[in-house]
């Protein structure tokens, strides 16, 4: 069962949960390695092997908060489908993919996350930080909340970055905002995004890669020191999605980008990319994926206590319920359940359940 806390639309700035509870108190103990697993069979678990909290155990419903910038907000995130009665489409947002990716948890979920997040990202880190300290979360969700704090043009004060050196400063307030929380976080790396130069990204706005490299190492150190942070490594995850997606002869040297000596990515369009063609944000394939990795690593560091069989009128945690294993294509499955007539519908509309959706075309 999940219940949500402002409901997540593409494109809106912050929402603003008033609900608070005292989260249970909790002792991380023993540290334990994350380790790799394969993106090809199974879901993302791209995460670094640093300090990881045990599990701590919460009464229902868990509280997760989504805090971060336009990835985790779903901007332009839309599933379509022309079908045989009609065009059918819904957005998404990480938060509803999650849910998605574990529909059997007992979850109640604040997402803060802005699609205008890169804007002011000192700003808006620390409002929406507080924002989510109001809301006592069992877990928070930043898989992209210090994309902004690295990349941009905007160093700290507010002046144009004149060095790379802005760039380290400025991701370490992105860092102060997340050491305020002693709940599970979870943080995503930094991807580099030079492909999206000349898109989505102006020249102006994207690090060097030495810098995110630096960058990158700073975060696993910093990690290593607080058993409650999870990082999924969002570079090694879009670096195996380029490996997957990007055909030999689809590949163009012939633009280079100064900060970055890795070729533009020339893909064909089919419909069945993870990102979106502004090669930023990721499509509803790709965060299904992302989805997944977040689900994966949020249940791991969080379980819901079971609730004994008397009193789970309306409930849905019970004992097993924690064993969800987040797997993209059942989640991707679920999405299209959620499509929605888009246009006149020309016959009776079809079952909703994912059994009875059109098979994807390859």
């Amino acid at each position: 069962m999940h219940r949500v806390v402002d409901c997540a639309v593409v494109h809106r700035l912050y929402r603003v949960p008033m609900l608070t509870r005292h989260r249970l108190a909790f002792t991380l103990a023993s540290i334990a390695c994350v380790s790799f697993a394969s993106l090809a069979g199974g879901c993302d678990q791209s995460t670094v092997a640093v300090a990881a909290p045990t599990a701590i155990t919460v009464a229902a419903p868990m509280r997760v908060a989504f805090i971060g910038a336009s990835a985790t907000a779903g901007f332009g995130c839309v599933l379509r489908e022309q079908r045989e009665d009609g065009p059918y489409t819904c957005g998404f947002c990480l938060k509803d993919m999650v849910l998605l990716a574990c529909p059997q948890l007992d979850l109640l979920t604040s997402d803060l996350s802005s699609s205008f997040f890169f804007m002011d990202p000192l700003v808006a880190g620390a409002r929406t930080a507080k924002r989510a300290q109001e809301f006592h979360p069992d877990c928070v969700v930043a898989l992209d909340f210090l994309f902004w704090f690295a990349y941009g043009d905007d160093a700290p004060g507010g002046k144009p970055v004149t060095s790379e050196a802005d760039r380290l400063a400025k991701f370490e307030l992105g860092l102060k905002e997340l050491e305020q929380f002693t709940a599970p976080v979870i943080v995503g790396d930094l991807p580099d995004m030079s492909s999206a130069v000349g898109k989505m990204l102006s020249r102006a706005q994207m690090p060097q890669v030495a810098t995110l490299e630096q960058l990158n190492t700073r975060l696993k150190d910093w990690a290593k020191t607080r058993p409650n942070v999870r990082v999924i490594a969002l570079s090694t995850m879009l670096e195996e999605i380029s490996r997957e997606h990007a055909q030999p002869s689809t590949l163009s040297d012939t633009t280079s980008n100064s900060s970055s000596k890795k070729p533009t990515r020339r893909v064909e369009r089919t419909g069945l990319e993870l990102l979106q063609p502004d090669d930023l944000h990721p499509a509803p394939r790709g965060l299904a994926r992302l989805a997944c990795a977040v689900a994966n690593e949020m249940n791991s560091s969080v379980k819901i206590a079971p609730i004994a069989a008397s009193t789970t009128a309306g409930r849905s945690t019970k004992d097993g319920a924690n064993d969800c294993v987040a797997e993209p294509v059942s989640t991707f499955e679920r999405a299209r359940g959620q499509l929605k007539p888009s246009g006149p519908v020309t016959t009776p509309r079809a079952p909703s359940d994912a059994k009875a959706l059109p098979a994807l075309s390859k």
